[in-house]
């Protein structure tokens, strides 16, 4: 092949590609749409694990997303984009003040069994952010606050319909 006919494919291909970035096929994520508010508000959260959470949670599940690079270019733009609104919509850190209370026991009871499952984060995932992946010690503390702060749900539950 003659290299002005690899150059043009290649800017051909390259034009494509950011003309497809524009594109969102699963919908807008709406990027750099951070939250001022810390992740899970009105919750009681040691600090240890709010940074485990953000650290290894925080660009799938919550408003904090850090967009990589990679992720501004189609198609790859596509396939992240998609699992950052699916995991929004499975649970979103960053508006836990707006579940409800049993919302959130049942997002407890998924984080605790999904940890100690070792199903998150996604192997998918961890393959491309290697530091995203829970070490057993932070799979512990997460899974044990997570119980923790579960019980502690249920039993305000609990109080409030005694007092009814």
């Amino acid at each position: 092949m003659k290299p002005a006919y690899v150059a043009g494919l290649a800017g051909a291909l390259f034009f494509a590609s950011f003309a497809s970035s524009f594109v969102h096929p699963w919908g807008n994520p709406r990027r750099g749409m951070g939250s001022e508010a810390p992740l899970l508000a009105g919750s009681n959260v040691p600090g240890n694990v709010a940074q485990v959470l953000e650290a290894k949670c925080g660009d799938c599940h919550s408003n904090n997303t850090a967009w990589p690079a990679y992720s501004r270019l189609a198609p790859l733009s596509w396939f992240v984009e998609h699992d950052v609104i699916e995991g929004r919509e499975h649970l979103n850190l960053s508006r836990w003040q707006d579940y409800t209370r049993e919302t959130r026991v049942d997002l407890l009871s998924q984080i605790a069994a999904e940890t100690r499952n070792e199903q998150m984060p996604l192997r998918e995932y961890v393959v491309l952010h290697p530091k995203a992946k829970l070490s057993p010690e932070e799979e512990q503390l997460v899974y044990n606050w997570a119980k923790s702060e579960r019980k502690q749900i249920r039993q305000e539950i609990a109080r409030e319909q005694i007092n009814r």
